[in-house]
């Protein structure tokens, strides 16, 4: 064998692999932009997991001894003595009713559970001191449902506090009547699990299924979708399509009905193939011996009903609209099947997490999941699955919406992508870096393109992210230099962009004069919309609570020994500096590229919430996503970035200087004038009407009635 040729082939392969800049960007720098982007995300979404305080009813709590205690003194938590940690105990909050009323029936309990209006249900017997004298066994129920992972972990916590409790009893029993450490128990825990058989069933299917149905989703729009464009571009017939009478919209149109067809096509196979099996399973259960063992096997690999299949097909239409549209935008950019296939893996690395995450133990649909892509659908096939018809009909539509957005988002990417001869029609090339440097210098334009905007955010979380370590090892004053080190990097990015990419960096990052009148307008709005952010705020928090250890960092960094100016500089200017030149300037200048205003605006708005999420508090998305609308609408009218670096600047001030503005009104005795909750922040109801009615007309205002009769390319 001759090394030598076997070299020469080696190397000729080796470049030809490397002669399209976007494959190399494909298989060798996605990886390195997303995993930090995963990484940032999983940890949001883990410290947004926070377990949140369950609600236990014991009835006829009346009725338990007064030693050893299992209730805390007050009665609305249980003795911390029981549990591992007094954070175990302070999840499970304690509602205590009596033994007559509507708790009394067995019923009315079950529903309770099954309804989510209390986790675990204790019932505590009346006799439960003259069983205790009589040394007799006792029976304490404990309604649960199985099927569901807060209450199963409830009751598993509720056990564990009645078996330490009972070992309690029985060490003083023991003592008292000088008997050995073997005595009898003196109680058993009775489970009455609250899970209908379908329940039961549909929980086998409803872990496996919605991660399997999403999969072939996107699986069957994606090799339809790299066929029809990078396939057709293979076959030399892609020219002759686009100069038919056919208009480009109606082309992509037409091939997104054709991948969307095959979508969903594969996705109710699949739902077709698993019912088929799940009933031939059932019936292979129940025939083996019978009995209640056979037919709890049975109920086990039942599949879904009639009536929960409709709706995941009605269901599965908008998702397989999303991918199929995703897929096409995906698939024109490749030049051949080769190339398309490189676009696969990172689609699957991206959805793959978002499907896992409802896999945790935990993750309920709520408001904040039926908005998260992939997610939101995959939870809500987990509700149909399951029989979970109340959950699955309240969260339909929420679910529903945002997916047909997404999707068409989704659809108009890919039609300015057939729109693009240079995305349809890109020559092979061979990469060399310094030439690749030298046409990006060469051929750039004034302003940066919204693929240079994504690469723009994707580029700030990754270098945040991979120098977190380093930030926070420069502590200055709690931590404050860390902060400063990832402002500076947000900084960075955009201005080195901006000075590489585009001809005109000043204007594409709005660094011009503004009228008097847009700061101004900045400052009003600033101080009309705070009373709003504080109610804002306490929404999503009390939807979405910040766990302690998050709550006791920020304290720290808030009331450390650290200079207030110091960290004004550092948690309020410098923000409003560098984060406006990063989504505002650049970011906005590139979506608004071949997009509307409009468009661009709440784009890069939502952006600004991701990297809050990203970076930041996971409860912060939705003041970033909703002051950044007024904040893009602000650059574009004023097409300067200074009037939102105030308004931004005095948002983030305003928070900061809460706690002394507050001490101040206190000493005055005006604290209670102005506010309703002053250690919060919450403004009494009149001045948050006020405050609304200003934020308004200075929106209307600023959208409706200051509107250049041209707008500038900024």
């Amino acid at each position: 064998m001759n090394w030598s040729n076997v070299f020469l082939i080696f190397r000729r392969e080796g470049l030809d692999q490397l002669r399209d800049r976007r494959t190399l960007f494909m298989v060798v720098f996605f990886p390195i932009l997303l995993y930090p982007i995963i990484g940032a995300g999983v940890l949001q979404f883990a410290a947004a997991l926070q377990e949140k305080p369950r609600r236990v009813v014991i009835v006829g709590a009346e009725h338990l001894p007064a030693d050893p205690p299992l209730l805390a003194a007050g009665g609305n938590a249980f003795n911390a003595a029981l549990f591992d940690s007094p954070a175990e105990a302070a999840r499970l909050h304690v509602q205590r009713e009596p033994d007559e009323g509507p708790w009394s029936k067995p019923e009315n309990r079950e529903l309770a559970v099954r309804n989510g209006e209390a986790s675990a249900v204790v019932v505590i017997p009346p006799d439960l001191p003259e069983q205790f004298r009589a040394k007799a066994d006792v029976a304490i129920p404990i309604h649960y449902k199985s099927v569901d992972e807060t209450s199963k972990i409830t009751y598993l916590r509720v056990r564990e506090a009645l078996d330490r409790w009972k070992s309690g009893i029985v060490e003083d029993r023991r003592k008292r009547d000088n008997l050995p450490a073997g005595y009898a128990q003196p109680i058993e825990v009775k489970a009455l699990d609250a899970a209908t058989t379908q329940e039961i069933g549909g929980s086998v299917w409803g872990r496996i299924f919605p991660f399997l149905l999403v999969l072939m989703s996107l699986t069957g729009a994606f090799y339809p979708a790299v066929d029809l464009c990078a396939g057709e571009k293979e076959r030399g017939t892609m020219e002759t399509l686009l100069i038919s009478p056919a208009g480009r919209a109606e082309i992509v149109m037409g091939k997104f009905f054709a991948v969307l067809a095959a979508s969903v096509t594969t996705a109710v196979l699949n739902l077709v193939s698993m019912g088929a099996t799940g009933l031939q399973l059932a019936r292979r259960a129940t025939g083996f011996g019978g009995g209640e063992a056979a037919g709890e096997a049975a109920a086990a690999l039942a599949p879904p009903t009639l009536q929960s299949a409709f709706w995941m097909i009605v269901l599965l239409i908008p998702l397989a609209a999303f991918f199929s549209a995703i897929c096409l935008a995906l698939a024109a950019m490749a030049r051949s099947m080769k190339e398309g296939q490189y676009y696969m893996t990172p689609l699957y690395l991206i959805c793959l997490p978002l499907i896992f995450l409802t896999m945790t133990p935990g993750i309920e649909l709520n408001a904040f999941y039926s908005i998260v892509p992939v997610t939101g659908v995959a939870l809500l096939l987990r509700a149909l699955i399951v029989g979970d018809y109340g959950t699955a009909f309240r969260f339909f539509i929420p679910v529903m919406l945002p997916t047909i957005v997404y999707a068409w988002l989704a659809l108009r990417w890919a039609v300015e992508q057939f729109q693009d001869e240079a995305v349809l029609f890109r020559e092979s090339e061979r990469f060399n870096l310094m030439q690749w440097l030298r046409s990006v210098v060469r051929d750039r334009k004034q302003r940066p393109t919204a693929a240079h905007a994504v690469l723009c955010f994707a580029l700030v979380v990754t270098a945040s992210w991979l120098f977190a370590q380093v930030s926070m090892s420069v502590s200055v004053g709690g931590g404050l230099g860390g902060i400063a080190v990832g402002q500076l990097l947000i900084l960075m990015v955009p201005l080195a962009m901006a000075l590489l990419l585009t001809t005109d960096p000043a204007g594409t990052l709005k660094l011009r004069r503004a009228g008097l009148r847009y700061f101004a307008l900045a400052a009003a709005a600033a101080v009309a919309v705070n009373p709003l952010i504080a109610e804002l705020r306490r929404l999503v928090e009390w939807l979405y609570p910040i766990s302690d250890a998050t709550q006791a960092l920020l304290e720290t960094l808030l009331k450390g020994p650290t200079p207030f100016a110091s960290t004004l500089l550092v948690l309020a200017f410098m923000p409003a500096v560098c984060e406006e030149v990063a989504f505002r300037g650049f970011i906005l200048s590139g979506l608004k590229s071949g997009r509307r205003t409009r468009s661009a605006i709440v784009l890069s708005a939502l952006l600004f919430g991701l990297l809050h999420v990203f970076l930041s508090l996971f409860q912060q998305f939705f003041n970033a996503a909703f002051l950044g609308i007024f904040l893009g609408l602000l650059a574009v009218r004023s097409r300067s970035l200074w009037p939102g670096v105030l308004f931004h600047a005095l948002n983030n001030g305003f928070a900061l200087g809460l706690g002394a503005w507050v001490a101040l009104l206190q000493r005055t005795g005006a604290a209670g004038l102005i506010y309703r909750d002053a250690e919060r922040g919450l403004y009494q109801l009149p001045l948050v009407a006020v405050g609304a009615a200003a934020a308004a007309a200075c929106f209307l205002y600023i959208w409706r009635i200051d509107r250049p009769a041209v707008e500038g390319p900024g």
